[in-house]
């Protein structure tokens, strides 16, 4: 996957490869050693599968996503490897 600007990634709309609208890109988790993704922070859209909180971080894991151009796109049928984290653990 080419490399994309943070700016850029931050703001995009999230969609399931079968049509689902999950959300938007808030903030993005790095591996300190390499610098690679692990995962993206998402705001969940009205509809999305993924349940809306303001007290949890909701990351997509970088493995699920399947491309990165105008939007994200993941992988729908591993939506289920999406982790639910408190805000309070940090």
């Amino acid at each position: 996957m080419a490399k994309i600007p943070f700016r850029e990634l931050c703001g995009k709309s999230i969609i399931g490869n079968m049509g689902g609208i999950i959300g938007k890109v808030t903030d993005v988790v790095f591996d300190e050693n390499t610098g690679k993704v692990i995962s993206l922070d998402i705001e969940p859209s009205e509809n999305s599968p993924i349940p809306s909180s303001d007290e949890y971080y909701k990351l997509i894991p970088f493995k699920i996503v399947l491309g990165i151009k105008d939007v994200v796109v993941i992988d729908e049928s591993k939506i289920n490897s999406i982790k639910i984290i408190s805000k309070e653990e940090e």
